[in-house]
């Protein structure tokens, strides 16, 4: 950028405490490339054609220097490679750190950590909370409070409840008469059948269970005793039903505990960015910060409530806005500096094949499209490539250069960072709308905007005169174009800004039309924002995330269609009973095996498919796109994948009193847990980071990537928290669901709880990265999610299995309403608990957290793209040879 105020404004900036600047920070990559033009190196471009047939390309290689410890580093060095990975790890291999002396990755400057530990015994709270936040080792903290929970259900429950059928069961097999034969003879024998079923997990139909139970407690207390199992069953089955509906709160009071312990530490607490912005949308063109000062002044002095319409005077001062971020259409220019990159890389392995044929007779680089045909390269076959590819790369950059002289796309969307967080609350309160209104809103902006668009492009035909044929290119070309070409573009712009200013500026309605049509949403954290979809034109971003949502429902449709048919078709009793009489043929055997098999596979490939297709919906940050994700996932993951088996078992194959459905609804359960354990060791992030490792070193050539393309190959994949997260809330309603009807599966997922415990230890610290966008605040939000789904659920299974006893409706009854009184005062409630009880302040953070500036971070996006950057390079590369090839020709 050529704007130094703005350069000199981005070193200086701090917090809002600390600073306080008459000086907008105003980001406009259109106006800031309108600078002045610097002195430029002319030649014919007419020359440049008629030389490119004569051109000799291994002269031309020896006249290419790409750039040293860059993206464009050619041939690019493993070593390096592998050191960027082992810098991402928090405990890299031993092997690596004896053959190296480095400190740090050139690149990204990540240091190198030296330190050994032993994953088994580490604090993980010493090792991450101070790099990487508090969300990373609460999930561990959470999964310790798991266990200990598993053990203390199973103790009041899980030994009594298999004790009571055990000596049930030894009764029967000793031929002793148990008093429920005399009550109920089908209960009776459903007791029996599940005693000769004699399986691990030792437990029976809870009808049964309960009726044996109350009968014995009957005698007992005609035989003078007190009926102690019939009580004490049922409040053990209480406190596991309270437990459960407590669970969320508990984790809650987790959760806060943890943030105000290590308040001094944790980023999120200290973050302001987004507390003082908002982002704007539908602006009806590139208005200026006082232009959108005094429209937002208007607009909240025009309120009906008087309480808002006393906040205008906040944006009286001119200098209310800090940061003004204008966000362009990134999206195409990216996709083509991408292609572009590509041509660059096939152009430099063209030129190496060149020289190997020559030097050798033998090419031994290639790409992965030439494995089949490069053995049949000739001199005269690559050197009709290398006309061709240098051509493409000069009219593509050409293009790409006409394209930022021309002016981004602007999308009319702006962020906005006030100087208070008082001036964004207003603006926030007066233009909060519902959802219907933001849709009229849009519909009408669309239909304006199509209008502005026509008449953009009659004008910029009017000056096509300017350009020159883009397949006709020079080194001048590359660079920018003269003054008088570049005026007429500037005059270009301005003239669509008044034509979009003349377009809403109509019956001296100008700020009742923009009051109406601007939304305004709260800001964001700058740690998340996704840029480019960001700045994505709103058709595209509405296509990609309807072709996501419907792919998503349709895959999860289709899958958990055939996952209940599968299920209907396997666990029907009628066909249970063919099974065990031997009435099956052979391929209906194999056909039941086989199926018993993909139920469980389909389970956890739905979840697979819909994460994948989520996270093509191009949200607008890392945030949006991990809540749209829970909001999907939680509800194919509890109420179609996992409870939907418990309302076929009870409501249609009578699972309270048949031990064969219950027999065949724990064994689902607990194969599904298996498979999720599979899927969650080799996770797909980790599988995929391996095999592209895997494809890239296989027969390894350092010169098929640049640096930095094969720097992306070997970064590790970051690890799934939010994944891990519902794996592990899926463990535990499993456990909370099962243990009513079969206690042992409960120490089933204790021990599957401790195995993923000791695995994250060490995925965490030796196969990913931490992502630090996943924060305390998402992790909240997943709990949020999970309470919603499972707590109706847990109250109908409650009172499904236990209607029996009269107390239950009326405890169901108090819990809601308790549970009713602790959603509405949770806050005050928490903050008492963690402020009186245990007593917790808030520490002062050690070391200052700097506000972050929109700007800069806008800024550091457009950089990382690498589109001038290559630019420059390219210029560089094509005056170098034309320099050589002018002093030759002078020489001559």
């Amino acid at each position: 950028m050529n704007n130094s105020d703005n350069e000199n404004l981005i070193e200086n900036f701090e917090d809002d405490q600390q600073v306080y600047t008459n000086q907008l920070a105003t980001l406009d990559f259109n106006q800031d490339r309108q600078g002045q033009v610097p002195i430029q190196h002319r030649f014919s471009s007419t020359k440049f054609r008629e030389r490119l047939s004569s051109i000799d390309p291994l002269e031309w290689a020896k006249n290419i220097k790409m750039p040293e410890n860059n993206y464009y580093a050619y041939p690019c060095s493993y070593d390096q490679a592998e050191l960027h990975r082992q810098s991402h790890y928090i405990q890299p291999d031993q092997d690596f750190l004896d053959k190296t002396q480095a400190t740090e990755c050139p690149c990204c400057n990540k240091p190198l950590n030296r330190k050994r530990i032993n994953f088994l015994t580490v604090n993980i709270w010493q090792l991450l909370v101070k790099d990487y936040g508090i969300a990373a080792p609460l999930y561990f903290t959470f999964l310790k409070f798991q266990m200990i929970l598993f053990i203390i259900l199973f103790c009041v429950y899980g030994i009594f409840f298999i004790k009571e059928v055990n000596e049930t069961c030894n009764d029967l097999q000793n031929g002793v008469e148990i008093c429920l034969t005399n009550i109920n003879q089908q209960l009776s024998q459903e007791y029996k059948d599940a005693c000769d079923l004699n399986t691990i997990y030792m437990f029976v139909a809870i009808d049964p269970f309960l009726s044996q139970i109350q009968c014995s407690a009957e005698q007992d207390i005609k035989n003078g005793g007190s009926g102690f199992k019939q009580t004490y069953i049922q409040v053990a089955a209480f406190f596991i039903f309270l437990m459960n509906i407590l669970l969320p709160f508990e984790y809650e009071i987790i959760i806060r505990y943890k943030q105000i312990k290590y308040w001094d530490i944790e980023p999120v607490n200290h973050v302001t960015e987004n507390k003082k912005s908002v982002y704007v949308r539908h602006l009806p063109y590139k208005m200026t910060a006082e232009e959108i000062s005094q429209t937002i002044c208007k607009a909240i002095a025009m309120n009906t409530f008087d309480q808002v319409a006393k906040k205008s005077v906040l944006f009286e001062n001119k200098n209310s806005i800090q940061e003004l971020v204008y966000i362009y259409d990134i999206h195409e220019i990216n996709e083509m500096n991408i292609d572009r990159e590509n041509s660059l890389l096939d152009f430099m392995i063209t030129l190496e094949q060149m020289k190997e044929l020559k030097e050798t007779g033998m090419i031994t680089t290639y790409t992965d499209k030439q494995i089949k045909t490069y053995k049949s390269f000739t001199l005269e076959m690559l050197d009709q490539m290398f006309k061709q590819q240098l051509k493409d790369i000069m009219f593509k950059t050409q293009k790409i250069k006409s394209y930022l002289k021309n002016g981004l796309p602007y999308t009319n969307k702006v962020i906005i960072k006030f100087e208070s967080k008082e001036q964004r609350d207003a603006a926030y309160l007066h233009y909060r709308r519902k959802w219907y209104q933001n849709l009229l809103i849009r519909y009408e902006v669309m239909k304006e905007q199509n209008k502005l668009k026509k008449q953009q492009k009659s004008q910029v035909s009017d000056l096509t005169s300017l350009y020159s044929d883009s397949r006709t290119v020079s080194v001048d070309d590359l660079q920018i174009q003269s003054q008088p070409e570049q005026q007429a573009r500037v005059s270009l712009f301005n003239q669509n800004t008044q034509l979009a200013k003349q377009q809403y500026d109509y019956s001296n309605k100008y700020v009742e039309q923009v009051h109406y049509q601007i939304g305004v949403k709260r800001g964001f954290r700058i740690n998340g924002i996704f840029w480019e979809n960001l700045g994505m034109d709103t058709f595209k971003r509405l296509k990609f995330r309807l072709k996501a949502i419907f792919t998503a429902a349709i895959a999860s449709f289709l899958l958990m269609g055939s996952f209940e048919l599968i299920y209907f078709y396997q666990n029907n009793p009628h066909q249970t009973d063919r099974k065990n009489t031997g009435q099956l043929s052979i391929w209906e055997k194999i056909l039941a095996n086989f199926l018993a098999v993909l139920v469980t596979f389909l389970s956890s490939y739905t979840t697979l498919t819909i994460l994948g297709q989520m996270a093509k919906s191009r949200r607008s940050t890392f945030t949006e796109v991990e809540e749209s994700i829970m909001h999907f996932f939680v509800i194919i993951q509890y109420f179609l994948i996992q409870f939907f088996p418990y309302i076929a078992t009870f409501e249609i194959w009578e699972g309270r009193n048949k031990i064969v459905a219950c027999y065949d609804l724990v064994t689902l359960s607990l194969h599904r847990i298996i498979f999720k354990q599979i899927f969650h060791t080799f996770h797909i992030r980790h599988t995929k980071f391996w095999l592209r490792k895997r494809k890239a070193l296989k027969n390894f050539n350092p010169k098929r990537f640049f640096q930095g393309q094969l720097n992306q190959i070997m970064t590790p994949a970051y690890i799934a928290q939010r994944g891990r997260q519902f794996n592990m809330l899926f463990i535990l309603t499993t456990a909370l669901c099962l243990i009513y009807i079969c206690p042992m599966a409960v120490l089933f997922c204790l021990g599957f709880t401790i195995y993923i415990y000791f695995w994250d230890k060490y995925a965490i610290t030796h196969n990913y990265q931490i992502d630090k966008r996943f924060t305390i605040d998402l992790f909240s939000h997943q709990i949020k999610c999970y309470q919603i789904v499972v707590l109706p659920f847990s109250v109908y299974l409650f009172l499904r299995l236990f209607w029996r006893f009269s107390w239950v409706i009326y405890s169901v009854l108090s819990v809601g309403i308790i549970m009713i009184f602790i959603i509405i005062f949770k806050k005050a409630i928490v903050k008492f608990i963690i402020f009186k009880i245990f007593r917790l302040k808030k520490k002062n953070p050690q070391t200052e957290f700097k506000e972050q500036s929109f700007f800069k971070s806008y800024n550091k996006f457009f950089e990382n793209l690498r589109i001038e950057q290559l630019t420059d390079i390219l210029v560089t590369i094509f005056r170098n040879n034309e320099n050589e090839t002018t002093n030759k020709e002078s020489t001559e």
